[in-house]
């Protein structure tokens, strides 16, 4: 255990990945990473080895089948510079006679020693000596030997070649060859796999397991990850560590509206979830803009992600009741974000939202719709798992959160997503419509505050271009919340 400590860990160079690993790989060990043709397994060594570039040390890639003209666009278009002096590449070419079947092989199994170009092969990494070396891949490699058995000698070989800490190797498998899976998962100290996903409707969603790393911690489970121009972003799985959660004192801040304190018994604490209940233009949307709104001149930077409204109606909304917010946006001060349903899987829109949190310091964020944060995670069975960690992690950080969850009907529901996802709210506002005297107004009550007493009452409000007005409680009527009440005698 003691020499398992002892060895350093060495940067991936592949951003989100070594957050994964809880520091990076093992200097001198061997590490496979597995995948169906497509999923960014030589997208993933070419980072592997521009990182290892960037930290000076000299590093080789064998590229089997001739990939090595495919290997320097590739490395162009990501915006890798293969330095001469630390970067080699070495092509394994795979002849005819290999090509045409096994009856025309000239290894055979009874050879103790890889021989042709597989020794050919081992005399080139002796001679560059490497720091990081990558073999893409194995599974076309295997077409030289004449069983598994000398093949698996000849990777036994290399990982004999570096038995200190001297070079990390990366090998590359394409999934689904038989039984080499197993044997090369078995010889590494390590196995990432590599999978992608056609959903529905949008891009292609990709995702990234670690199946063993021996001797050490990471974070298991599947991790969401993209590939786009400057080559592959892993997003880790949320977790909370409460030991790093921030202390602090409990603290309530004002919403803005001296009578929406009240319903709130002073106000909505901080660090806390609050759901906004109600049925279509009920003004969910423009309460949680109030609170944030009020953060605003306080100094407080909130985000807000519109699911289902673009950036400008936003704004044009908010300006209409009294409340712009454009020059907070100018500042920074509120960030907007339109958030396109098909693009975004769970775990890229925690890192953009973690990213917001942990570098640009939002103390307020708004999900505006839940119903349409669930649609675009609509491929993920455990989209609720997912956002009750995301709320978790948000009230350690102490970010007071606005879910906006809308009702059924005109006058509202207790069906779909409101069911599911109401117990992970801290507080609850529930806006209605009723009908009174041949129109249509809206009431609005607290059903729940976690953390301390609240108003009970049912309040009338309205909305005008000077803002929202809470009107006395509405003691005279029975049945408000049904949408048609009755006047007490």
């Amino acid at each position: 255990m003691t020499q398992l400590q002892s060895t350093h860990l060495v940067p991936t160079g592949i951003p989100g990945l070594d957050e994964t690993l809880r520091g990076g790989l093992r200097a001198g060990k061997m590490y496979l990473v597995s995948g169906a043709p497509g999923t960014g397994k030589t997208t993933f060594s070419l980072q592997f080895i521009a990182g290892g570039i960037g930290r000076g040390e000299r590093c080789l890639y064998i590229a089997v089948t001739g990939g090595d003209s495919d290997l320097a666009d590739m490395a162009e278009a990501s915006g890798i510079v293969l330095d001469p002096a630390l970067f080699t590449a070495y092509a394994v070419e795979i002849s005819d006679e290999v090509m045409e079947g096994p009856e025309q092989r000239v290894f055979h199994s009874a050879e103790m020693e890889p021989s042709g170009a597989m020794k050919d092969l081992l005399a080139e990494v002796r001679r560059v000596k490497p720091q990081r070396l990558v073999i893409d891949s194995l599974s076309d490699l295997r077409l030289l030997s004449e069983d598994l058995v000398s093949f698996r000698r000849f990777i036994l070989a290399i990982r004999r070649e570096f038995g200190n800490d001297e070079c990390t190797v990366l090998l590359t498998n394409n999934i689904g060859q038989s039984e080499l899976d197993t044997h090369m998962e078995t010889i590494c100290h390590g196995v990432i796999r590599l999978e992608q996903t056609a959903v529905g409707y949008g891009p292609v969603r990709r995702r990234l397991l670690v199946l063993k790393m021996r001797g050490r911690s990471y974070r298991s489970g599947w991790h969401d990850f993209t590939i786009a121009s400057d080559g592959i972003r892993i997003f880790p799985t949320l977790t909370v560590d409460p030991l790093r959660s921030q202390k602090s004192q409990r603290s309530v801040i004002t919403t803005g509206n001296a009578q929406l304190d009240l319903l709130f018994g002073g106000g909505i604490d901080r660090g806390t979830t609050t759901a906004i209940v109600g049925a279509s233009g009920t003004g969910k949307t423009t309460m949680a803009n109030l609170c944030l709104y009020a953060g605003a001149k306080r100094g407080e930077s909130a985000v807000v992600y519109l699911f289902e409204e673009t950036e400008d109606s936003f704004k044009e909304r908010a300006a209409g009741l009294g409340m712009p917010v454009d020059d907070f946006v100018d500042q920074g001060l509120i960030t907007l974000h339109q958030i396109d349903v098909a693009e975004f899987s769970s775990g890229e829109f925690c890192g953009m939202l973690l990213k917001e949190v942990e570098e640009l310091g939002a103390t307020t964020i708004v999900l505006d719709t839940l119903s349409g944060y669930v649609q675009a995670m609509a491929d993920e069975r455990s989209v609720y798992t997912q956002l009750h960690q995301l709320l978790m992690y948000l009230a350690h950080k102490k970010v007071t959160t606005f879910l906006i969850m809308e009702q059924h009907g005109v006058f509202g529901s207790e069906r779909g997503e409101i069911g599911n996802m109401s117990y992970l709210a801290d507080s609850i506002l529930l806006l209605r419509y009723f009908e009174h005297k041949g129109e249509i107004r809206r009431a609005i009550s607290v059903l729940k505050r976690r953390r301390g007493p609240h108003e009970l009452t049912i309040r009338e409000f309205s909305l005008s271009s000077k803002g929202i007005n809470i009107d006395k409680p509405l003691t005279k009527m029975q049945g408000v919340l049904t949408g048609v009440p009755t006047l007490e005698n």
